[in-house]
This record gives structure tokens, sequence and C-alpha cells, in this order.
């Protein structure tokens, strides 16, 4: 961490000199064109161009090492009041398996049926209590990581998914006992539309903590983009065919707009949209071709991702292998070396 810090400061050290360079410069042009120098124009377009490379390499990199000076900062005050690092790491494995469990209860708990089909401890009621216990270990978690930070502002601007997704939303079985206010957010589907935006967030959350064992900022890139390539080739094939009655989902599948997103979650994962609804329109056919290939590209990037993940796990195990051997090699060279010299001075000594 020291050295990261006195990184920073070497940083923000070349950040002030290309500032004095580049006033500088810019006095220097500002000579050449009242002197109607012809070649200030090229001169200044060449520095700008080398200027602006600098600054946003310096910016990026400033950027990043202030990230990985204030998550080392807090990871280490939260290992010394956990007891160590080895805590720490279980903390950080729980709260994973924590979010993926909780996650796959609350997306049965949107699409299962009624509380008499379930089991008893799989009702709306007994997840909607888990959920508020994990969101208790949740919120525990990020008063934990708040408290260890030096800057709050960087956990609230970092670690914000931590917080919205600590607070339990109740379903609609959960609201029918608040009686009329209940029945008004069922009929503005507010609470649907927060659930699965809290959905999102959990799977954002679950990739965060990923993160913290291996490296998957690609793959987070690839699930932002693959969201907003649904969201909009549901929303404009909703506007381009999404027309007739709701309830007549034969004649057209698209009529509702969950109908029209999972038509372009299956497009852009599979490309198998012909098995829901196969575009009239000239407008729809273009718009599944480019969903089919914005998919191709996705789901191609995040298969190799996952695939350079563990080979790359794999060629450090193969490295680690390497240098034990390499040192137990080496071990054996210094007991022959030792052993022959040994059997030297006992000839010399005869």
């Amino acid at each position: 961490m020291e050295d990261t810090e006195h990184l920073l400061i070497r940083t923000r050290d070349a950040m002030s000199d290309l500032s004095k360079r580049i006033d500088h410069e810019y006095q220097h042009l500002a000579a050449d064109f009242n002197n109607a120098n012809p070649f200030s124009l090229i001169k200044a377009r060449r520095l700008l161009s080398r200027f602006q490379t600098q600054a946003d390499y310096l910016t990026n990199l400033e950027e990043s090492l202030e990230t990985h000076f204030h998550q080392k900062q807090i990871e280490t005050r939260m290992a010394e009041r956990l007891g160590g690092s080895r805590n720490l790491r279980a903390l950080e494995y729980g709260i994973l398996f924590l979010i993926v469990a909780l996650l796959a209860l609350l997306i049965y708990d949107m699409t299962a049926g009624p509380d008499n089909l379930r089991a008893w401890w799989l009702t709306s009621q007994s997840i909607f209590f888990i959920d508020a216990v994990c969101c208790v270990i949740f919120m525990s978690e990020f008063a934990l990581r708040l408290s260890c930070a030096e800057s709050k502002r960087f956990v609230w601007k970092h670690h914000w998914v931590d917080f919205a997704t600590s607070i339990p939303i109740p379903g609609e079985a959960q609201l029918s006992r608040f009686g009329r206010l209940g029945r008004l957010a069922r009929f503005a589907r507010v609470l649907r539309l927060l659930r699965f935006a809290r959905l999102f967030f959990f799977l954002w959350r679950g990739m965060d903590k990923l993160q913290d064992v291996m490296d998957v900022k690609m793959m987070k890139k690839t699930i932002r983009w693959s969201v907003m390539a649904t969201l909009a080739g549901a929303f404009f094939i909703y506007q381009l065919e999404g027309h007739g009655a709701e309830d007549d989902l034969a004649a057209n599948p698209v009529s509702t707009f969950g109908k029209a997103i999972w038509w372009s979650f299956t497009t852009v994962l599979t490309g198998g949209f012909g098995d829901i609804h196969n575009p009239s329109s000239a407008s729809g056919q273009v718009l599944t071709g480019l969903l089919v290939v914005v998919g191709m590209v996705l789901v191609g990037v995040f298969t190799a991702t996952l695939t350079t993940i563990f080979v790359g796990q794999q060629s450090e195990t193969e490295n680690e292998n390497i240098d034990s051997i390499l040192s137990r090699l080496d071990e054996l060279t210094a007991l022959n070396d030792q052993s022959n010299g040994s059997d030297g001075s006992s000839q010399v000594s005869k």
C-alpha cells in the first residue's frame, strides 16, 4: 500500500509537470501565431495530440491508483477488525454465497405460482423473511466497510449497489396487508419494476464480489451491454410490432413489453427468435439481424473471457509447480555441491 501511495504521488507530480509544459508551449505557440509562422498550426496539432494522450494516460492511472489505494486500505482495516485476512476472505465468500442463493430465491418468487403450489419454506412470506435476514447481514457488511474507509465518498461511489441491494422490497403478498395503499402500488406496477431492478443490482453485486476472487471486468462489461441490447431490442420490437390484444399471445407474441423482453433476450443470447416471434415488417427484420449479430459478438466475448480465466488459473498452477520444481533442483544442487566440497576436504586431509 505504501508503494501505491508513492506511485500516486509521483503520478500527481507528473500531471503538475505536464500542466506546466502545456502552459510553456502555449506561450510559444501564441508567439508563433502573432509572428504569422506558417508551421505554427501543424505544431499546435502535433502538441495537442501528444499532450492529450499523456493527460489521458495520467488521468486513468491516477484514478486506478486511487481506487486500488482506497480498496486496499479498506481491506486492511476490515481484516484487522475481523481478526485476519482469512476471516475477511471467509466473509467475502459468505456474502457471495448469500447473493447467489438469494438471487435464485427472488427469481423463483417472481416466476413461481401461488403459495398453495409451493413448499412451505418457499412461500412468498418465507422468502421475504429470508430476504430480510440476508439484508441485515448485507447492511452490516456495508456499514463495516463504510466505517473502515477513510474516504466515505469512495464507498458511496463504488459500493452504492451494496447499499441498494441491502434494502428488502416486499412483494405483492406482503403489500396486500396494507389495504388500499398496497392495491395502489400493485396498480402502478412500481413495486414490480423495483424488484426487477433489485435483481439486476444483485447480479451486478455478485459480479463485484466475484471480481475480488478473479478478473471478471470484461465479463461485467459484456453483461452490461447485453442488458442494454436486450432492453433496446424489446423496446423497438414492441413499438414496431407490439400491436393487438394483450391476451391474444398466439396472434402476436410480443403484444406485451414483458414478452418483448423475453423475445429480445432469446434473440441476443441464442439467435432463436423464430420459435417465439418471426418479425413481419422490414424494420423488425433489420432489428432482428442487428440483435443476432450483437448477440454473437457479446456471447463470443463472454465465452472467451471465461475461458481465459480458467486457462489463466491453470497456467498459474503450472507456474507454481514449475517454481517448486526449480527450487527443489536448486536445493539438490546445493546439497550436491556441499557433498563434493566435503569429499574434497577429506581427501586433502588424508
